[in-house]
């Protein structure tokens, strides 16, 4: 079943901090990439001699850069990209075919080494994920609740940190989609006069 394309929105919930949203529209534009392409889930492409793939169904990523950002730079640029314009149908290269198929093979292999899931450690590690995830919530409103009272002026003064403080606790908390807007947060809150 083909995946539709998201939205710009949905890109940027995957950045792992403002820094990487601001980059990877940096490079979404067409001009940026010496191809690209989709092979079946799987966008493509070759930014400034570096390989990219992202396999939408996942998501996950694949990029020969250095960074440690995941998603890089790159991967949300060839995203952003394809949320704005979409990208071309080229045949794929060999990067590209050679993850997709390891990606596939690993799928296949899962179920065969995995053996029956237990029910019960099951909905007890849901249980302690809900738990941990209903805790960083009570903990984001009690932050939001602080930060409307400090007003937009303390905004300005703190900076980004005590944003980046907070959607870490998020993210230790398993709450990533709240992190991500927060950290977006950041970049909003207290800006201008």
């Amino acid at each position: 079943m083909p995946v539709e394309r998201w939205s710009t929105a949905q890109v940027e919930t995957l950045a792992p901090d403002a820094a990487s949203i601001k980059a990877g529209r940096g490079l979404s534009a067409p001009l940026s990439w010496s191809a690209t392409g989709r092979l079946d889930d799987v966008l493509w492409g070759q930014c400034r001699g570096y390989q990219v793939c992202v396999d939408l169904t996942g998501p996950a990523y694949r990029c020969s850069c250095p960074s440690r950002k995941i998603p890089c730079k790159h991967a949300l640029g060839l995203l952003l990209l394809w949320a704005d314009t979409g990208v071309a149908t080229a045949p794929a290269p060999e990067f590209a075919r050679e993850w997709q198929a390891a990606r596939a093979a690993k799928a296949v292999a899962k179920p065969r080494a995995a053996a029956t899931p237990d029910p019960a450690a099951a909905a007890k590690r849901a249980e302690q994920r809900a738990e941990r995830v209903a805790g960083g919530m009570t903990e984001l409103r009690r932050w939001l609740d602080d930060q409307i009272r400090q007003g937009l002026a303390g905004a300005q003064r703190s900076g980004p940190g005590p944003y980046e403080a907070m959607a870490a606790r998020l993210v230790d908390a398993q709450a990533p989609t709240a992190a991500g807007a927060v950290r977006r947060l950041a970049t909003i809150a207290g800006i201008g006069p």
